[in-house]
Formats: structure tokens, C-alpha cells, sequence
């Protein structure tokens, strides 16, 4: 009885400090062709640098623009895999901390950190099956992507197709870039578009939209299923003429494709600063009848939306800041833009 009791008691004891056991990992040098890279047109030359303007125009595009610019906002890496585990190594000597995200088949498994060693372990153990995998980079932060980890005996394949073979490009400043998101996956145009089962680019430059020549020629450059323009209250004191100058230049080009105007949203400075009222109604103005002028001339493929429509004064518990929405209120923005890029789109 004795001898009994003592082995059911070691094997207790060995049940109880097992731990899960993990499989080996693979690590797929990056670049690589099986990883894809989205939402950063210009990769091909950047290469391996994650930015999202070509390094060829540095010299050309304005400081504050560039600047913001060396950040992969909205750059994704996607494949399809039957890996259970997935991790992702960068220089950790480099520059930047963001959060990098994981979704699985449309749905957030995952999100991380780079650690010590820069990895970032971005989710374990799933049941072995083929799904669609998308690795959302850091966003307002810098980073170098070495490799991407997966299971030792899981394999790479193309991802699933979007539902539209050109991206939604979107222009515009710090709240479409995202500044007040925790989470790069969490920007309204990246929640928008997952909705959409859509491709983005995303060309938000905090404090630095405003519509210069420059940028909007690299802007013009992309083609697109869409034009989503969002310059906020960084485009300043400019008057109407270089925001219609920008919607001229992209419908000579593209004569077809459609384009949405947002109007600023609505900021809680606006209560208590009279004179920042009066700048963002001038502002909600200007780029308003920039549209209508469109519109007026028989472009009916250029879209209005208030802003205050997509973000007002009731949502202010949303804010991470006075002027920028959390993720929750990123995500509020998307589901009411929603309808109009879809009927756009169709």
C-alpha cells in the first residue's frame, strides 16, 4: 500500500509541474517572397526598410512629412499558414517599441512587444489548420523586421484575395494616421478596411497633412479602388486653393476612381477655445466646397463626409486625447464610414 501511495504521489507531482510543451520554430528570414507585404507600396525599394514613401523622394518631401513617414503605419505582412505558433523577430537595437498585432481569418488572436531579445511571441498553440494570417507592423513607431517564426513543420502559402484588387489609399494627418490608437491594427482606415475585406495604404502623417505638391505627386502615384482624403486640422491657414489643387491633380490622373472628402471631426478644444472653433468650422468649409466645386462640375465620383457625422461632441469619451480618438473611437469612425466607401466601392 505503501509503495502504491508514493508512486501515485510522484506521478501527481509530474503531472502537476508539466509544462506545455512547444513546438520548434522555423524562422523565415524577412524579406521573403511567401511573406507579403501590404500597405507599403513602395517596399520594393525601400526594402528592408519598412517605410511607407520612397527612400528616392527623402530629400524631396517635406521634413515633418518624412519624419512620420519612416513608420510602417498601416503596413502589413500576410500569408496563409497551418502554424499553431507564430512570433516575429526585429532588431532590438533598433529604433521603436509599438505593439505588433495578429489576426487570424479577420479575427485579433494576438499582440505584443518586442522582448529583450526582440522577439515578440504573437500567439501559441492554435489547432493546427490553414488560415489566413495577417501580422499588423507598429504604427507611429520605427521598425526592422528580421524574420517571421513559425512551426518547425508548418508551411507558407499565398494569402486570401481582397475583395478589390487596388487598395483604398488614404491621405490625410494625425487622427486617419492613427496617433491616438494603441494598437496599429486599431486606426479607423485599418478597421475600416477589414470590414471591407479590403487592401489600404495609409498615408497619414501627424501635424504634417496639408496637401503639398510633393506628396500628393507620391500620392497620385498610387493607384487605387478608392481616395480616402483626411487632412484634419493640421492642413492650418492655407485657404481652399492647395486642398482643391490636390483633388484636381489626383481627377486628372484618375478620372474615374472615386474620392472622399472627410471634413475634421470634432475636437473637446472646441468647446473651451473659441478661436480653435472658428478654425476647424473655416477648415470643415473649405474642404467642403472643394468637393461641391467637383461635384458642381459634373465629378460625381467625389463624396462629402462631415466629420462631425463620423466623430462629434457626444463621442468625446472616446478620446485619447483633445483631438484624437482611442480605439474605441477609431472603431466607431469606421463603422460609420462604412456604408458610404461601401456603396462607393460598388
Amino acid at each position: 500500500m505503501a509503495r502504491f501511495v508514493f508512486a501515485f504521489v510522484l506521478i501527481g507531482w509530474g503531472c502537476v509541474n508539466q509544462r506545455p510543451r512547444h513546438h520548434e520554430m522555423q524562422w523565415v528570414a524577412f524579406p521573403d517572397a511567401r511573406l507579403e507585404v501590404r500597405g507599403l507600396p513602395w517596399f520594393v525599394e525601400n526594402a528592408p526598410d519598412l517605410w511607407r514613401l520612397p527612400k528616392s523622394d527623402k530629400a524631396i518631401v517635406p521634413v515633418g512629412v518624412w519624419n512620420r513617414a519612416v513608420a510602417p503605419d498601416g503596413g502589413r505582412i500576410c500569408f496563409s499558414s497551418d502554424t499553431s505558433d507564430l512570433a516575429v523577430r526585429v532588431d532590438a537595437g533598433g529604433k521603436g517599441s509599438g505593439y505588433f498585432d495578429a489576426f487570424v481569418d479577420g479575427e485579433q488572436v494576438g499582440s505584443g512587444k518586442p522582448d529583450a531579445t526582440g522577439t515578440v511571441r504573437l500567439f501559441r498553440n492554435l489547432k493546427r489548420a490553414r488560415r489566413s494570417i495577417t501580422i499588423y507592423l507598429p504604427h507611429k513607431s520605427q521598425a526592422r523586421l528580421l524574420a517571421v517564426g513559425i512551426d518547425a513543420g508548418a508551411t507558407l502559402k499565398p494569402p486570401t484575395k481582397f475583395t478589390k484588387a487596388l487598395p483604398i489609399v488614404c491621405y490625410g494627418s494625425s487622427v486617419l494616421q492613427g496617433s491616438g490608437a494603441a494598437h496599429p491594427s486599431q486606426t479607423y482606415p485599418a478597421a475600416l478596411a477589414r470590414k471591407l475585406n479590403a487592401d489600404f495604404v495609409n498615408l497619414g502623417f501627424g501635424g504634417a497633412g496639408k496637401a503639398e505638391s510633393q506628396v500628393v505627386a507620391l500620392v497620385n502615384h498610387l493607384n487605387a479602388s478608392c481616395y480616402l482624403f483626411d487632412l484634419g486640422k493640421s492642413y492650418g491657414n492655407q485657404g481652399i486653393e492647395p486642398f482643391a489643387n490636390m483633388l484636381k491633380v489626383i481627377r486628372a490622373s484618375h478620372p474615374t476612381t472615386p474620392m472622399v472628402v472627410v471634413t475634421p471631426i470634432f475636437s473637446t478644444k472646441e468647446i473651451s477655445e473659441p478661436a480653435y472653433k472658428t478654425k476647424s468650422e473655416t477648415l470643415r468649409g473649405w474642404m467642403r466646397q472643394a468637393a461641391n466645386d467637383l461635384r458642381a462640375s459634373g465629378d460625381r465620383n467625389v463624396y462629402v463626409v462631415e466629420g462631425l457625422d463620423l466623430f462629434g461632441e457626444s463621442d468625446k469619451a472616446l478620446f485619447h486625447d483633445p483631438q484624437h480618438p482611442n480605439d474605441q473611437g477609431c472603431e466607431l469612425m469606421a463603422k460609420r464610414l462604412l456604408p458610404t466607401v461601401k456603396e462607393v466601392l460598388r
